[in-house]
Formats: structure tokens, C-alpha cells, sequence
């Protein structure tokens, strides 16, 4: 998805036409706002949009000749078959009952097209959802910390009281990505200027928030993910303001100065906990980089190097079709590698890295189908970019996302866990309704 080419065209406003389409929108608006907040009313919401999407769509042949669509279902129908035989292959119950579950859920993350339709390619819905969605995640966030022991010591803690601390550091570091590449939204001239005040101290408040939940979580993969993302985005900015005639630099000073001020009061309060976690556990990165892997140290680093070698053992006897959904908690507990594969007095619950574990349960037509998804939908969110369909703001929004994604996914698996899939099908919706309103546009109209 790089820097449009193009000046965006605004989308026209169209007044929602009917009740379906009234219900169609409380049910994205429930959803983004809940994902995060509160599993019922989001599951409620997800439902309403997709029912009343099933019920209003009728476009099926355009969809069934996108390739994002395609890939999609066809990425779909192969957990489904997939997931269906390995159930009754399965040598024990809890292997099966682990694939129905997971399988399932595998198939759910396709609803990202029912939401995609009721986002309907328009810049401002898909900054208001956004927004709702940060929202929820920080309400969240507040309503988890125990105000009534709240003291200096908070700060130098590991925060995972809400998720488990990588899982909240990425929702925190996409959080403060996402503030900063849309900010000139917040920033923009309005009616009155204390609207404008507000709306930027708001934006800093928030931005703060955000970088200090990514600090709390003390998760290294997290922070390098944010770090690559945001180098990315410092990197489009600057080609961008190149090719485009820059606002005066007076005007943007005191904000760059604000917040270098503030992330430096942050990073040398934290400065102690910063420096254990990046230097902790290099004895095991040493090993690593030579090549002993053979008798790597059982500590992070060192179970996730254990769980790749485990990956790639197993493998090996299923390449190309895997072991099915869900399996992998299961096969670990049975290799019986106390010495390797256990995380204190618990195996480990996952490979812990989405690539390994794709490849793991589907083999390798499953994880070249899912890279394809991803591949597509990134391709054709380009084009829309490269059109001028899209704000560049968004633009360049969508593209770090996807590389803070691919870096924490190298250190994490929770693809069917219900918060990642909130995220995947909020972002991978929002992204893919530009290109689903430009080829659906004669019927666009009753989506509000």
C-alpha cells in the first residue's frame, strides 16, 4: 500500500434509506466499540451487521469475481473440509473437540467482508470505527487497573490484568500508530478554536496513554513491531513531503517538540525496566547466533527457539496438509520434552509465532493460502491508494499496521483468540471496503 499517487475524492454522504440499514450500522457500531470492551454486545453486534448484510447484499457475482473475495472463501472452504476430516481422523477426543473449536473460529476471521460492506469505503466511517474500537480498548484498559492500589509501583509492573502482556502491547502499540499517522485529523482547523485545543489535547492525552500501555507491557516483540512500523511511517511521511508542498514548519514545532518532551519523560522513567528487558536473557541470543540450538537455555527466547525446531520436526511428517486446527497444545504436551518445550511447571500453549503455527495446522497449502488472503487484500488496497480512493493518511495507516503485524507475529499466536479476531476483521474490513463500495458503487446507496 504505498503513498497515493492521486489527490483523494471525497465519497458523497447518503442518508441511511431504511430500517434495515439502520440496524445494519448499530450492529458496526456495536461491534467496533464492544470488540475490545465486551464480548456479548460484540457478538451481538457482528451478528446484526452480518445478518443484515446477508439479508441487503446483492451483488454476489461482482464478489464472486474479486480476488480478495475469492481467496478468501477459498481460504475459508479449506479449513472448513480441512478441519471436518481432521475431526474424525483425530486419534483422541480432546485432539477433535480442539479441532471444531479452532476450526471454527479459523473461519469466522472471513467476516471482515460483511463489515467491509457496511464501512462502505467511506474515509470518515472508517475513521470513526477506528476510533470506537481504540475507545473500547481503553476503557478496557481503565476498568482492569486496580485504582484502590494504584501507586508509583504501577509504572515499573508488568501490566496483564486485561490480556496477556504481548497481546496488550500490540493493541497498545497499533493504538499509538494509528494516533499518530491519522493526527492532522485531530489537528485540523475547526469552528472555534478551543474545539481545535480540545481535539489536540485529547490526541496527546491519548497518544501518551497508548505509549505508556506499550512500555507496561513489557513485551520486546511488541516494541520492535512499533519501532519497525514506525520507521516505516517516518519514512513515507518524509517522501511525501517531499513530493507535496509541506505546511509551514512554525506550525509544526511546537507538537513535534510537546511530544519529544513527553516520550522523553516517559522513556527515562522507565528507563531501568527498558534496559532489563533488552538485555535480558542474551546468553540464550548468543546461542542462537552461533548455531547451538541443540541445548538452548528453557527460558523465552529459548522456548520459542525449542517450539520453532518442534515446528519443523513435525512438519516434516505432514507438509503439505498439517496436523489440524488447534492441535499443537496437544502434540507439544505429548513429545514429552519436559526439557525444552516446558514453560515452568506448564507446556506451552502454542508455538508462539503465528507462521509456524498456520504451517503447523494447515501445512503448507493453508499457509500459502493465508498469505495469499493477506497478500491480496494488502495488493488491492494499494491500487485503491495508487487511485486516490483513499486519504493518505489511511493509506500509510493500513501499511504500518501490516508491518507491526508481520513483525509480532513472530513472536505470538492469536489468530483465533476473540480480541485478534475483533482486529482482523475491523482493520481487514475497513480496508477492503474501498475496493468492495468501487465494485459494488450502483448499489452502494443503502448503506447510509
Amino acid at each position: 500500500m504505498p503513498i497515493v499517487s492521486q489527490p483523494h475524492r471525497p465519497t458523497p454522504r447518503v442518508p441511511v434509506t431504511d430500517g434495515w440499514s439502520r440496524a445494519g450500522l448499530v450492529g458496526l457500531y456495536v461491534f467496533t466499540f464492544f470488540g475490545l470492551l465486551g464480548i456479548t454486545p460484540a457478538t451481538v453486534g457482528l451478528i446484526l451487521l452480518t445478518l443484515v448484510f446477508l439479508i441487503r447484499f446483492d451483488a454476489w457475482r461482482v464478489l464472486a469475481r474479486d480476488p480478495v473475495a475469492l481467496i478468501a472463501l477459498t481460504f475459508g472452504v479449506y479449513v472448513a473440509v480441512h478441519s471436518l476430516i481432521a475431526y474424525f481422523l483425530e486419534p483422541t477426543p480432546t485432539l477433535a473437540q480442539a479441532v471444531a473449536d479452532n476450526g471454527t473460529d479459523w473461519v469466522k476471521l472471513l467476516l471482515f467482508i460483511p463489515l467491509a460492506y457496511w464501512v462502505a469505503g467511506r474515509p470518515d466511517r472508517v475513521r470513526l470505527v477506528l476510533m470506537l474500537g481504540l475507545a473500547g480498548f481503553t476503557l478496557a484498559t481503565f476498568r482492569k487497573i486496580d485504582w484502590a492500589t494504584f501507586d508509583a509501583a504501577f509504572f515499573s509492573t508488568r501490566f496483564d490484568a486485561y490480556l496477556p502482556s504481548i497481546a496488550f502491547g500490540m493493541f497498545a502499540g497499533l493504538g499509538a500508530l494509528g494516533l499518530i499517522a491519522t493526527r492532522r485529523a485531530f489537528w485540523a482547523e475547526r469552528d472555534r478554536p478551543w474545539q481545535r485545543w480540545l481535539a489536540t489535547s485529547l490526541w496527546a492525552v491519548w497518544l501518551l496513554i497508548m505509549l505508556e500501555g506499550l512500555l507496561l507491557s513489557q513485551s520486546r516483540g511488541s516494541w520492535l513491531g512499533f519501532l519497525g512500523a514506525l520507521a516505516v511511517l517516518v519514512l513515507l511521511e518524509w517522501r511525501a513531503r517531499r513530493a507535496t508542498t509541506a505546511a509551514p514548519r512554525r506550525r509544526r514545532w511546537p507538537a513535534i517538540l510537546l511530544g519529544a518532551i513527553a516520550l522523553g519523560v516517559i522513556l527515562s522513567s522507565q528507563y531501568r525496566t527498558i534496559e532489563m528487558r533488552l538485555t535480558d536473557q542474551t546468553d540464550t541470543l548468543q546461542q542462537v547466533m552461533s548455531g547451538e540450538v541443540t541445548e538452548v537455555t528453557s527460558d523465552p527466547v529459548g522456548l520459542r527457539v525449542n517450539a520453532l525446531l518442534f515446528t519443523y520436526e513435525k512438519w516434516r511428517e505432514r507438509p503439505w496438509f498439517g496436523w489440524g486446527a488447534g492441535t499443537s497444545r496437544e502434540w507439544i504436551a505429548t513429545s514429552g520434552r519436559t526439557d525444552t518445550l516446558l514453560d515452568n511447571v506448564n507446556w506451552l500453549p502454542h508455538l508462539h509465532n503465528a507462521y509456524a503455527e498456520t504451517l503447523f495446522q494447515f501445512g503448507a497449502v493453508g499457509l500459502l493460502l493465508a498469505v495469499a488472503l493477506v497478500w491480496a487484500l494488502a495488493r488491492s488496497t494499494g491500487n485503491e491508494c495508487r487511485a486516490g480512493r483513499l486519504p493518505a493518511d489511511l493509506c500509510r495507516l493500513f501499511l504500518v499496521t501490516l508491518v507491526f503485524v508481520l513483525i509480532w507475529n513472530l513472536f505470538n499466536y492469536r489468530v483465533v483468540r476473540s480480541d485478534w479476531m475483533v482486529f482482523w476483521i475491523l482493520l481487514a474490513g475497513s480496508a477492503y471496503s474501498f475496493r468492495l463500495a468501487r465494485l459494488t458503487e450502483p448499489s452502494g446507496h443503502d448503506r447510509g
